[in-house]
């Protein structure tokens, strides 16, 4: 609801069921944006031992069918980092490798050197 209310209506924007559909390209998306900053050293004391209880939670509890453990926010990206950090650097795609150094060569233009 927030984010119906900081992002379309306070913006003058498209809100709830007025959303464009994703494959509806004909229509202007109209689509709002807010951003927050919060100091959490304005409100209670001990935002980040009271949100590390509750991540800790929240990743100790039952997974869902399928799956083997619970992720908060931040998880799959520090794991990302952690695989970026092992090899050295991104990894991407053979075939977006391939279709940049097409690119490149179209353009004239040194291609990506890998590792």
């Amino acid at each position: 609801m927030m984010v119906e209310i900081f992002c379309g209506i306070l913006g003058d924007a498209s809100y709830g069921p007025n959303v464009r559909k994703w494959r509806e390209p004909g229509r202007i998306a109209n689509l709002g944006q807010c951003f927050v900053a919060i100091n959490p050293d304005a409100f209670a004391p001990g935002f980040r031992d009271r949100m590390s209880d509750l991540m800790d939670h929240c990743r100790g509890l039952e997974p869902a069918a399928g799956y083997d453990r619970v992720l908060v926010a931040g998880d799959p990206e520090r794991a990302h980092m952690q695989e970026c950090d092992e090899n050295g650097g991104i990894p991407y795609p053979p075939h977006l490798i391939e279709n940049m150094n097409k690119l490149a060569s179209t353009l004239g233009v040194e291609p990506l050197k890998t590792v």
